[in-house]
């Protein structure tokens, strides 16, 4: 028997975030104050950077809050690297100089799974703006609803984003349920905690024993039992 429903983290399953470190130095190398800006000196504050974000996020219900937040910790990088511009500058190149990457198999596995009636749901630690990413990727019309943890007020591996995920999706049973995610903490001990199966994407080759299953990229989802489509 085919899933119910199908959960999918984003970052890390679907796509890789990125930052272009040179393009932020060419941006605000003029801004710099003291000597030149290079881009040995400014990657590891710009990673920090998106760390500080991805680990914050939840505490930015809000636009308005989220949109403080992003100001704050761009004018905190920015000091970091001895850098004096506008405020609104440094928010606009931080966000211009991110990519969201998707992996070369993710849009094919969802056209797939969406073709053999799988209903497919995003559950995903991310910040409110998640479903604009997903939009301006095209891929919107591949999930059912969009479960995030900074609108659930929880994110993986606890169980409340989870519960909200199995609410959404109207799954009875949760073991009629799958998530798949990169991270054997907040993807596969946090979904196998909550009755759900899970399938391990480990493109890095460290391994859950408390995986469902284990694949090395998407590409292997389709074949996996309980995929088969209604």
């Amino acid at each position: 028997m085919s899933y119910d429903a199908v959960f999918l983290d984003v970052d890390g399953t679907l796509l890789w975030v990125d930052m272009d470190v040179r393009g932020y130095v060419e941006d605000l190398a003029p801004y710099r104050r003291n000597g030149d800006l290079t881009v040995e000196s400014a990657r590891g504050p710009v990673w920090k950077s998106l760390r500080r974000h991805i680990k914050e996020n939840i505490n930015h219900p809000t636009s308005g809050e989220l949109a403080r937040f992003k100001l704050e910790n761009a004018v905190r990088t920015a000091r970091e690297l001895e850098i004096e511009a506008p405020s609104p500058l440094l928010t606009e190149v931080a966000e211009r100089r991110i990519s969201f990457n998707p992996y070369p198999e993710a849009e094919g596995v969802l056209r797939e799974l969406g073709s053999r009636g799988l209903p497919l749901y995003v559950v995903s630690n991310w910040d409110i703006l998640l479903e604009k990413v997903l939009r301006d990727l095209g891929w919107m019309n591949y999930f059912e609803a969009v479960v995030v943890s900074a609108v659930v007020g929880s994110e993986k591996p606890d169980g409340g984003i989870f519960e909200e995920a199995i609410r959404a999706s109207g799954v009875i049973d949760p073991s009629r349920a799958v998530h798949v995610g990169n991270d054997p903490v907040s993807d596969v001990r946090g979904a196998r905690a909550r009755g759900l199966d899970a399938v391990l994407v480990d493109r890095d080759g460290g391994g859950s024993p408390e995986a469902t299953a284990t694949i090395p990229d998407l590409g292997g989802l389709p074949d996996l039992p309980g995929f088969e489509g209604k």
